[in-house]
């Protein structure tokens, strides 16, 4: 009977650490992508060169979103192994295709602009 919220605890701090994971991952996009587009700016406004198309910039940051989403799918099915109230499956289930459904179109779109 201690084996159970045991499992529960390990799962709880699993899901934690799979989250923060995933917000890690976002947030270095995040900076990659601002940094990117700070130095053109910078370089524009220095006149040392052209601002870079932005249209590059995107493949790049929405690959770490697309990452940063993957795993908080995973921690969405995480979550349902300790949620069984019907509320709380209906809720991550929605949250979890709406992550997916994003997913597959930045997948995509990022697809249409490197080929």
């Amino acid at each position: 009977m201690e084996l159970l919220p045991m499992k529960t605890s390990i799962l709880e701090i699993l899901i934690g650490v799979v989250e923060m994971v995933s917000a890690a991952v976002l947030l270095m996009g995040f900076v990659k992508g601002i940094r990117g587009f700070l130095i053109s700016e910078w370089n524009h406004f220095q006149q040392k060169a052209d601002r870079i198309n932005l249209l590059e910039l995107r493949p790049v940051v929405g690959n770490y979103i697309l990452l940063g989403l993957d795993f908080y799918i995973v921690s969405d099915i995480l979550s349902t192994m300790l949620h069984h109230e019907w509320n709380e499956l209906i809720s991550l289930t929605v949250i979890g295709l709406l992550r997916t459904v994003i997913g597959y179109f930045l997948a995509k779109e990022i697809e249409q602009k490197t080929s």
